[in-house]
């Protein structure tokens, strides 16, 4: 009796986690797509010891993202602009808000780090890259993580 129990009991976690596998999200989903900036939200900025270097703080920066990822996101990010280099470094949390095709919808939060070019005067960003690693997520995206690639425009990575 015990040997047909323990059996049965094998069985059913052999049918439960093959149901997991199949209904549930996939281990890994490549994400790839493009982004548009709709609300450049609230910069602070000031001089930082030179007249040709700015610390920048801007909140509420706003992204429509299409592809894998459908939604929009919200950045609060800091940025150290050389106007002598044409260059700008910065960091922020960026929180998406949408669906992640295959998987489902919710929130994700990474945390980014980017690059570009830098006209000082027009602001005019160019040559963007950055890279969001994941730290939380929301809803049928709670759990995910990995890294993202950010372009001028576009974005591609892997969630798992």
């Amino acid at each position: 009796m015990v040997t047909r129990l323990a059996f049965a009991a094998a069985l059913a976690s052999f049918a439960l986690v093959g149901a997991q596998a199949a209904g549930g999200a996939p281990s890994s989903v490549h994400v790839s797509g493009t982004y548009t900036v709709t609300d450049l939200g609230a910069l602070d900025c000031a001089t930082n010891g030179s007249p040709f270097i700015l610390r920048c703080a801007t909140t509420g920066f706003v992204s429509q993202y299409a592809g894998t990822l459908t939604g929009t996101s919200v950045v609060d990010f800091t940025e150290v602009i050389n106007c002598k280099t044409s260059r700008t470094v910065g960091h922020g949390t960026e929180t998406f808000t949408g669906s992640v095709a295959g998987v489902g919808s919710g929130t994700l939060t990474w945390r980014i780090q980017f690059e570009s070019a830098f006209d000082c005067a027009t602001f005019a960003v160019s040559e963007f890259s950055g890279r969001g690693d994941v730290i939380a997520g929301t809803g049928e995206l709670a759990g995910l993580h990995g890294s993202i690639q950010f372009g001028d425009v576009t974005y591609e990575g892997d969630l798992h």
